[in-house]
């Protein structure tokens, strides 16, 4: 059953809100500081109620005390309105929510009920995250969207022999991260997995880390080396952006993949690997094709298993699971304790159409986390994210009027573009949750019937 913690040195207030939401969940009471950091300690509340203002205490020093407590609980601050600054501290500090006094049940319930909606989703986004990395992935691929089940079941298909795979995508989509996963889940995990850009090197470079030299064979070449297709034997190469391969050696990688055998750069011995070969580009190889640039034959060789993978605009389901792993990560590598993500943030970075994919979402996330104060992850760093998506033609009209009815308006037409999201909304307006609560209920706004 949930549990909520009220702590507030009023008794008629706890005796209140204990009968209001007691008929729903476990309420528990505290009226003191010290009594209350009891309680959080033995009943390890969802939600703790917390008066900005006890005998002995400051709310900011209860927030960080119940949070050393038990980092897990969701603190909704109740306060006077006079204590307005100190209520912005504690939400920068971690708090979830504020409710202002005297209370209006409708926002505390609207208030809670997020709170246990973000708290469900954070379990249950582990849960997932633990299930698939388990089942399917290596390295942390994450997705519970259709695409990426479907490409869980064709790395589980690829694992289970040698075939040649093609990967395409998008650049920043994590192809990479599906060849590591073929992989590590094949019979051959313990051998060598080597990856080698071609777009990076020019020709003669990228022939001779392919498939090694003698020595002598040209200017420089001072002692024989060892190419990527004969030091990963027993193992996988994992050839990125092969669509940028040079038209020669396009001729030599498929005499490789049709012989199994090769020859060094300057070298007559034939040499025979047993090597696994997958490739991945994020060009359209169908219409190289077309144009000459790339050969057809090859292509068929290459894509006996083909693993599309889906840019991050097409699987925003995916998002909230990937915002929680990458903050975790980002968590772990900078050395900070950012836990939690306001709705305001998650729905806008799942309105975003991530041109650099799940790169760029990890790059966003990792600044942020650097820049956030804190437990909170902050939209406030993640700069332009809104004014990117929101294209110019998106500011309604408007016509010169009243100061009141142009707040009326301009508040109603956000929560018609919001389609009613009042968490997206007051971001937008730059307000919090219970002011704009206050200002729908000052305008008599309603939600418009369907058409």
């Amino acid at each position: 059953m949930k549990k909520i913690l009220v702590i507030d040195d009023d008794r008629s207030i706890c005796r209140t809100l204990e009968l209001h939401l007691g008929r729903t969940m476990r309420v528990h009471t505290a009226h003191t500081a010290d009594e209350g950091l009891e309680k959080v300690e033995a009943e390890s509340p969802d939600v703790v109620l917390l008066d900005i203002r006890l005998p002995g205490a400051t709310g900011l020093d209860m927030l960080e005390r119940i949070k050393a407590l038990d980092n897990k609980a969701y603190t909704i601050i109740i306060t006077a309105l006079q204590d307005m600054e100190t209520t912005i501290e504690a939400i920068h500090k971690g708090a979830f929510d504020y409710i202002p006094k005297p209370i209006n049940m409708d926002e505390l319930e609207l208030s809670i009920k997020r709170a246990f909606q973000d708290l469900y989703l954070h379990r249950r986004l582990t849960d997932l995250q633990v299930e698939m990395s388990r089942e399917y992935t290596v390295d942390t691929i994450i997705g519970k969207s259709r695409a990426m089940q479907e490409i869980f079941k064709t790395i589980a298909l690829a694992s289970q022999g040698k075939a040649t795979v093609l990967i395409q995508g998008e650049s920043g989509t994590g192809k990479e991260l599906v060849a590591r996963a073929i992989h590590h889940n094949s019979p051959e995990k313990d051998g060598p997995f080597t990856a080698i850009n071609c777009s990076a090197l020019v020709e003669t470079l990228l022939e001779s880390e392919l498939f090694g030299h003698e020595k002598g064979a040209f200017t420089g070449a001072l002692y024989r080396k060892e190419g990527k297709l004969e030091m990963a034997n027993g193992g996988t190469v994992l050839l990125d952006e092969v669509g940028d391969m040079s038209p020669t050696l396009q001729v030599k990688l498929l005499r490789f993949l049709q012989e199994r055998s090769f020859e060094r750069v300057g070298g007559k011995e034939t040499i025979k690997t047993d090597v696994r070969v997958v490739a991945a580009t994020n060009r359209d190889l169908d219409g190289m094709i077309k144009e000459g640039l790339f050969r057809e034959d090859l292509f068929y060789r290459l894509k006996v298993i083909t693993v599309d993978v889906p840019p991050l605009r097409e699987r925003k389901e995916d998002i909230p699971l990937l915002v929680s792993h990458l903050l975790t990560r980002a968590n772990r590598e900078q050395h900070r304790t950012v836990t939690k993500v306001p709705y305001g943030v998650t729905d806008a970075l799942i309105a975003y159409s991530w041109p650099g994919n799940v790169r760029e979402l990890e790059n966003v996330i990792t600044r942020a986390v650097l820049l956030s104060k804190g437990d909170v992850l902050q939209d406030v760093h993640i700069p332009g994210l809104r004014e990117r998506e929101e294209a110019p033609g998106d500011a309604p009209p408007w016509e010169p009027g009243p100061l009141d009815e142009m707040e009326r308006v301009h508040i109603e037409r956000v929560l018609d573009h919001t389609d009613w999201n009042k968490s997206k909304a007051a971001a937008l307006l730059g307000v919090s949750l219970p002011r704009l609560m206050r200002k729908i209920k000052k305008y008599e706004l309603r939600r418009k019937p369907p058409a």
